[in-house]
């Protein structure tokens, strides 16, 4: 994909709508100390409606958050977000969509200039999701976005446009961005057999003594083991599935000798054609560059099995 190459600073080609998320009201900051204000009053107050109106999930804590602006080189601003003691609970029983987020919108654009924002990160130290302490780390660096006043008197980040190919384009907001999270497997797995029990449950499937481990199987390896009694209406059956993953310079996952077993030998029976279908699903290997971010690309990508999990994804 051709990355949009911008216009000039205020200069925004008319065949594109704006693209701008409102955060306050007009003037713009102009100092640190009233951009951490604005950014943190938007965390703070405007964000959390936007997650109580979504039924999949809870998310409390963010009226916490601590947003900093500091200076970098020269006049340019990095911007630190700090989540830390935020808690967020996912529930699996919902199957329906959450509505779109009604968001304010954006008007005539009356005044536009250059936030100045090099660098971006996000991070809680630790938030906690499902019940899991995470450490979570997100830093996107070479930030496009601008300040844009509207004839409504509202403030917005808002997107540059360009052109790419001839035509109007938006501009990708950041150059790099760099994820890196980490866990005790322990409440990973309790977090995720509680969300996969919690989703059997709705469908009649009565799901006791669920286990889950992982260990490491080489540098970029990891062996899983999965263990569980299934029981629905009259059936009743102990489950172990096993697998390797290994993940290639390509950023391909392979997955290995996947196997699935029952000690009922009935339940055995029954399996032999699941087998063969969990194989053929998985005997190609799943490329992770697919979880792109257009025009980002996953360039790398590591993991660290143990008492800790920990995943780092590096797009560019």
């Amino acid at each position: 994909m051709e990355t949009p190459q911008q216009g000039p600073e205020g200069d925004a080609p008319s065949e594109v709508e704006p693209e701008a998320l409102v955060v306050a009201t007009a003037p713009r900051p102009t100092t640190p100390e009233e951009v951490s204000q604005v950014l943190e009053r938007f965390v703070r107050e405007v964000v959390p409606p936007i997650f109580d109106a979504d039924n999949t999930m809870d998310v409390r804590g963010l009226d916490l958050a601590r947003v900093t602006a500091h200076p970098l080189a020269g006049d340019l601003l990095g911007i630190d977000i700090d989540l830390t003691g935020v808690e967020v609970t996912f529930d699996a029983t919902v199957e329906e969509a959450p509505p779109l987020p009604e968001l304010p919108e954006f008007g005539t654009e009356v005044a536009r200039v250059d936030a100045r924002v090099a660098e971006v990160r996000v991070r809680g130290l630790p938030v906690r999701i499902q019940g899991a302490e995470v450490e979570a780390s997100i830093t996107a660096a070479g930030v496009h976005v601008d300040w844009a006043e509207d004839d409504r008197g509202q403030l917005a980040l808002a997107l540059r446009q360009g052109t790419a190919g001839g035509e109007a384009a938006t501009v990708f907001p950041v150059d790099t961005l760099l994820v890196d999270i980490s866990a005790r497997q322990r409440e990973v797995v309790d977090a995720l057999v509680s969300i996969v029990t919690e989703s059997g449950e709705s469908q009649g499937i009565h799901l006791s003594d669920v286990d889950l481990e992982l260990t490491q199987a080489g540098p970029r390896g990891v062996h899983l083991h999965a263990s569980g009694k299934v029981r629905r209406g009259f059936l009743r059956a102990s489950l172990l599935f096993t697998t390797e993953a290994q993940l290639g310079d390509d950023l391909k996952l392979q997955f290995i000798n996947p196997r699935l077993t029952s000690r009922n030998p009935l339940i055995g029976l029954l399996l032999l054609a699941v087998r063969s279908q969990i194989r053929e699903e998985l005997k190609d290997p799943i490329d992770l560059r697919d979880l792109q971010l257009d025009p980002l690309k996953l360039v790398d990508a590591q993991f660290e099995v143990g008492e800790r999990l920990r995943l780092r994804l590096q797009y560019d």
